[in-house]
């Protein structure tokens, strides 16, 4: 008979000894003290001693915050409180987490944001929904593209032919098959001329006029392009990661090796450990902010520590 491989995740302390040993299809990372884990098709909640707080029952399910987490049942969305009660009842075809305050859902083919009481805020009438940006969230109906207030309210009608997000206080926005930009009260700042408008950024955007691309600034004139900047190196417990001649080690916030280059692939530390590969080939392995070995185990794939704890997979063979 062919022995197959199988994959278990479990989770580690910071000595490396299995809090949990592994025993599930899938595992996320523990958010406010529960992580979500999944058996054959259903997924449920774990304390840190493996325990099930809430029982397999979903089809999908995200991450705790602030009390909350959506979940998935027969197909549709809600959101649970650490018990496992109902905070708000599964009736929409997608959700997303909360942010200030708001989620995105959409009923049908329409879309809405709700209160975390699960009133509709903005309701789910709209065949398209953005993001909040300065304020507004563009909006399409069958008359056209518009923006909705943070109260849910209809704060620029939608007569445009197409719409962007805000940014820096102006949208592009087309009328007659030509772009524009538009402040917050909807009075056009630019006329529509161009044939391609971008986001504004740093003081400019990138536009197509007939065969010419340049930038220009919030009033309509042509401007010089951005400098373009280096993405900014991101440091966790004083450490970033960067990388050198195909090799990856982590400097200081005064871009001093504290750790020389030598992993293939590492992580941002992550409560004063950090995970790295010497390898395409080799297991995952957990070092401290001085580049020594944290403890020996290694794993076919890990994440970052989160609440002193951090998921990892094995892999086994089984008849």
């Amino acid at each position: 008979m062919k022995r197959e491989k199988r994959i278990l995740w479990g989770f580690i302390d910071r000595e490396g000894k299995y809090a949990v040993e592994p025993q599930f299809d899938d595992a996320f990372d523990f958010c406010e003290g529960l992580a979500v884990v999944r058996t054959e098709f259903l997924r449920g909640y774990i304390g840190r001693d493996g325990q099930y707080v809430i029982n397999p029952r979903f089809e999908k399910a995200e991450s705790f915050s602030e009390g909350m987490a959506r979940v998935m049942t027969e197909g549709k969305w809600g959101f649970i409180n650490k018990e496992g009660s109902w905070i708000i009842d599964p009736i929409f075809d997608n959700v997303s987490e909360f942010r200030d305050g708001l989620s995105y859902v959409q009923v049908g083919t329409h879309y809405g944001y709700i209160d975390r009481d699960g009133k509709y805020i903005v309701p789910a009438e709209y065949e398209f929904l953005g993001e909040f940006h300065d304020g507004l969230a563009r909006i399409r109906t069958a008359e056209g593209w518009g923006y909705v207030d943070r109260d849910g309210k209809i704060s620029i009608s939608p007569c445009f032919e197409a719409a962007q997000d805000f940014a820096e206080g102006l949208a592009a926005v087309m009328v007659n098959g030509k772009y524009g930009y538009i402040g917050t009260d909807g009075e056009f700042v630019v006329v529509p001329q161009f044939d391609i408008a971008d986001n504004f950024a740093e003081g400019v955007a990138r536009v197509k006029k007939d065969t010419e691309r340049y930038y220009i600034d919030p009033s309509g004139a042509k401007a010089e392009p951005p400098v373009e900047q280096p993405k900014p190196l991101e440091f966790h417990d004083g450490l970033s990661p960067m990388s050198k001649d195909g090799l990856t080690g982590y400097v200081d916030e005064q871009l001093e090796w504290v750790i020389e280059p030598q992993y293939l692939d590492a992580a941002q530390c992550s409560e004063g450990l950090a995970r790295v590969k010497t390898g395409a080939k080799t297991k995952w392995s957990f070092i401290t902010t001085d580049g020594k070995a944290a403890f020996k185990t290694k794993f076919a794939a890990a994440g970052d520590f989160h609440e002193g704890l951090a998921k990892v997979m094995i892999e086994e063979m089984v008849d």
